[in-house]
């Protein structure tokens, strides 16, 4: 039997503006987004602190350079035992997919994996929230905002707690 998991869902900080010809993928954090990040990466160490943790045990990130950059920040607070770069998890990835991935991966990978994070997009992290608890609608997600959740992977299913967000001064 597997023991529950803490899975802490990140949309990335704020983002610079699209701008002609530029793709989605290569957009980078704007100067408040790296803050909000830093903002959230110092509550996420300070609460995994708080339940004996050190270290998340597995950080999943989007390819996309803002996803990247937040993770980087976040990792200046709270490091990660491991680390992968998952192409499905970008703004219009499929939550189904990814939600039944991530259980047959935690599964897999057993007892060990105590604490995980996404780090994700709109519209992406608003749909995996619903498809891990049933009994909840997409939300919409606050830039930095960290939604975090207690999965059984034995049971692939998962309940939302509770919606953390940034709000830098």
């Amino acid at each position: 039997m597997s023991k529950a998991v803490k899975l802490y869902i990140i949309r990335h900080g704020e983002a610079l503006p699209a701008q002609a010809l530029q793709g989605d993928a290569i957009r980078p954090l704007s100067a408040y987004g790296e803050q909000e990040v830093v903002i959230s990466g110092r509550w996420l160490a300070q609460y995994l602190a708080e339940q004996g943790a050190d270290a998340l045990d597995w950080l999943i990130v989007s390819p996309y350079i803002r996803a990247r950059q937040t993770a980087s920040i976040l990792q200046r607070h709270i490091p990660a035992h491991s680390e992968q770069v998952n192409d499905a998890i970008t703004p219009d990835g499929q939550a189904q997919q990814v939600c039944d991935w991530l259980f047959a991966e935690l599964q897999h990978r057993g007892s060990k994996i105590k604490h995980v994070a996404i780090v994700s997009h709109m519209p992406f992290v608003s749909y995996l929230v619903a498809e891990l608890d049933k009994t909840m609608e997409p939300i919409l997600f606050p830039t930095a905002g960290v939604a975090e959740f207690v999965l059984e992977p034995d049971q692939w299913r998962g309940k939302f707690i509770r919606m953390a967000v940034a709000e830098p001064d």
